[in-house]
């Protein structure tokens, strides 16, 4: 995997020297309306002088994010409340974002979206971030255990360099009337009677499933080389065993929908949001929790280390969490937000999926996805190249 960012970079850095009067972010979004014309005050004699609105920041924020966790309707709103312009570039995979920060910095963002097992590792290795300053957010606006949590395994050398902003799981998804048994191990997406009906990823979330299934601990074992290597290579030969079973492996949001709505698929992983997206159109799509747990994983909030406009970044952190503004994200993209209260700000009908599917008791079983060391990486892009490649 090291290997495939290092490539990334060079190209990147490549591009850029090419291009190098061009920005990397998206076309800004609409500018705010220009300030209303102030009226003259009136006369001392009549009435005092209004009290002055206070004076918008302006400036510009760049960020790089994930398709979804910008919306127009938050940016023009945020426009429109600070005066500050945004730019928002997005990525398709964490190795992108590593690639385009290590390749200049982070020089050309302010404010980028992580996720958190790939924060502290490359943090040590390329030193794109800037620690984060608790003085400049709004701490009571965010759930106190996600917060603590994040802040203390975005951690290097004793200083935190994320804070959390959305989160999901990945689990299965079942069509209950062609498989109404399947979903209680993730072993059932090897079970033989669906053989031609099968799918999921091959990408790091499946490896974890399987490891947990056949009983290791990849985050224990992540610990160290060599037990990481035994873990993913037992995964490994498991998976290439199933594999007469699976139809394709799936890559996008989009290719899995269509999967199962043509009934092509009726077992598969998915991503929570896909799931109950799903299931809204039709209730026989289910998503379920096996007894292993569901995988969770944190997109986070992180200050480039070349950030020309950190107060701005800060500014939009501080903003997105008001449970009003993050409530859109959830409606938006069907994940859930470390905003306090934002869940009970969203869609009713939404809310109530995620309480059927994920409940109390199904939410202590959630594996979170863990720090990731460079070699850790490397030992996942080889299994997944070794599983597409077995015949």
């Amino acid at each position: 995997m090291k290997r495939r960012i290092l490539i990334v970079i060079v190209l990147v850095m490549a591009l850029g020297l090419m291009l190098s009067a061009c920005n990397n972010a998206a076309p800004a979004t609409k500018e705010a309306a220009p300030a209303a014309t102030k009226a003259p005050a009136a006369e001392a004699t009549k009435a005092p002088e209004p009290t002055k609105a206070p004076e918008k920041a302006g400036g510009v924020l760049k960020m790089l994010t994930w398709e979804g966790y910008a919306p127009e309707e938050l940016v023009n709103k945020f426009t429109d409340e600070t005066g500050i312009k945004v730019e928002v570039s997005y990525i398709g995979d964490n190795n992108e974002l590593i690639a385009k920060m290590a390749a200049t910095n982070g020089v050309g963002y302010d404010l980028v979206s992580p996720t958190l097992n790939y924060v502290s590792t490359s943090q040590e290795e390329f030193g794109i971030y800037k620690p984060i300053d608790l003085s400049k957010i709004k701490k009571d606006q965010f759930i106190p255990a996600y917060l603590d949590s994040i802040l203390e395994q975005s951690q290097y050398e004793g200083k935190p360099y994320a804070l959390p902003f959305v989160w999901g799981t990945t689990a299965m998804i079942v069509n209950t009337e062609k498989a109404p048994d399947a979903g209680v191990s993730y072993l059932d997406l090897c079970d033989p009677k669906y053989e031609g009906r099968v799918s999921y990823r091959a990408k790091y979330d499946t490896l974890y499933m399987f490891a947990y299934a056949l009983g290791y601990d990849p985050a224990e074992a992540v610990k160290d080389e060599d037990e990481y290597r035994k873990v993913m290579n037992a995964v490994l030969d498991k998976l290439i065993e199933c594999k007469p079973v699976v139809r394709t492996y799936w890559d996008s949001r989009q290719q899995l929908e269509e999967l199962l709505t043509k009934e092509e698929v009726w077992v598969a992983t998915s991503w929570d949001a896909i799931a109950w997206s799903l299931s809204k159109e039709d209730p026989k799509f289910k998503y379920v929790v096996p007894k292993e747990g569901a995988v969770g994983w944190f997109d986070t909030f992180a200050i480039s280390a070349g950030a020309e406009n950190e107060d701005a970044a800060y500014e939009w952190i501080n903003f997105t969490m008001r449970p009003e503004n993050a409530a859109i994200i959830v409606n938006g993209t069907g994940y859930q937000t470390a905003s306090q209260g934002a869940a009970e700000k969203a869609s009713p009908e939404l809310a109530k999926i995620v309480a059927e599917t994920l409940p109390p008791e199904k939410m202590a079983t959630i594996k979170w996805y863990f720090p990731l060391p460079p070699y850790a990486t490397d030992i996942q892009a080889d299994v997944e190249e070794q599983l597409k490649a077995a015949q």
